[in-house]
């Protein structure tokens, strides 16, 4: 039994042929099952993988309203943080991500340039499973004259190569924000930008970008909470477990981080015995399911998600706010899994499935619903 009809389907296309050397990533692993598993316990049921990079599972990212092959990011589930990072913009875009890693080093760069027609060739078939796409651009970019001197000091232009590659990857205006926001944060180590709210809209980056601010906003030790906690409930409200840069904001590439370390340091803002600080928050944030349980984050050694899966309930049935449940059972997920909880592991999973009928996600329910399957079939085996 595989996980899913993508990988299954990869992974024969592509048996036995050298990809790895070409893409920089592979369809099997000679622990597959194990890696595929442990995310699952983990509670990452929300992604759909389809590769694995080292011991780094590649995947669609699950989202609403989203056509999974042409509309979400692809991230790697990383094995060390066990959390998921932005890896792509989409799935065009994945072999290319996956050989820009490697342009630190002329040497690295010259091996690219190598093998470069031949990983051509042998991304055909991946580009025509799913109906579009080619690496004419990562082609161009390797073997460009204007390029080659660049090459020679890789490592100082790195950064420059990323911001190239999202662009042209992601083209939009969302994406030239996010990066006119990097910028400040970077020539500005103490630059926080007023709170714009929820409806300022970095595409893709939004989850990334909630993060990078709540943190930068909690270093700010001399800026008062008053001034602050807009930045740390709207990161309160984003899905754990995805895009967390917990270090301080120093370059454009995404920075690894825990979300638990994020969480766990802003919670103390959401003390409701606290009066000080529980009165800066309007009635309606105070009111909102989420409150409790980014309270009790901070405050119930070993949470485990159960007040994140009751807020989930709450913005379903009474919120009507199907996407805010859908958010809340990914973070009650996230923390049920960081503590080894399957039941609510799999609580969680069976809301998610239970409100993907409900609102016709169908491509999302099938998913979870088949790799559900999957999970049941191998849990106890491995």
């Amino acid at each position: 039994m595989e996980i899913n009809k993508v990988y299954s389907d990869l992974k024969e296309i592509y048996k036995g042929k050298e990809v790895e050397e070409k893409f920089n990533f592979t369809f099997e692993h000679r622990n597959e099952k194990k890696l595929l598993i442990n995310f699952l316990k983990k509670g990452f049921w929300s992604i759909m993988p389809f590769g694995f990079e080292g011991d780094n599972i590649l995947a669609f990212q699950l989202i609403p309203h989203k056509n999974i092959y042409r509309e979400t990011p692809i991230v790697s589930f990383n094995n060390t943080y066990q959390e998921c990072f932005m890896f792509a913009p989409n799935i065009k875009a994945t072999i290319p991500m996956a050989n820009l890693k490697f342009m630190t080093k002329l040497a690295l760069i010259q091996e690219l340039q190598e093998e470069i027609n031949d990983a051509v060739v042998l991304s055909k078939s991946f580009f025509d499973y799913f109906g579009d796409g080619d690496l004419e651009f990562l082609k161009q970019f390797l073997l460009s004259e204007l390029n080659q001197e660049r090459f020679e000091n890789a490592d100082e232009y790195k950064e420059e190569f990323y911001k190239e590659f999202w662009t042209h990857y992601y083209d939009t205006s969302e994406n030239k924000k996010a990066f006119e926001l990097f910028d400040k944060l970077i020539q500005g180590s103490m630059y926080l930008p007023e709170f714009e709210g929820v409806d300022t809209d970095y595409g893709l980056w939004n989850n990334y970008i909630g993060n990078v601010l709540a943190k930068r906003a909690y270093s700010r030790i001399t800026v008062e909470d008053k001034d602050k906690w807009k930045h740390y409930w709207r990161c309160a409200q984003l899905p754990h477990g995805f895009d967390c840069d917990d270090n301080s904001f120093e370059k454009y590439t995404i920075h690894l981080g825990h979300s638990s370390f994020l969480l766990n340091s802003i919670s103390e803002s959401f003390d409701s015995g606290w009066e000080s600080k529980y009165e800066m928050y309007p009635e309606e944030v105070k009111k909102h399911p989420l409150f409790e349980a980014t309270e009790a984050i901070g405050k119930i050694g070993g949470y485990a998600g159960d007040l994140h899966i009751k807020a989930a309930v709450t913005l379903e049935k009474e919120h009507n706010d199907p996407i805010g449940c859908w958010n809340a059972l990914i973070s009650a997920s996230y923390w049920a899994g960081k503590r080894g909880d399957m039941d609510l592991v799999e609580m969680c999973w069976g809301l998610a499935i239970d409100l993907s009928r409900t609102h016709g996600w169908t491509e999302i329910h099938n998913v979870l619903s088949k790799q559900m399957e999957f999970y049941y079939h191998y849990k106890d085996k491995i």
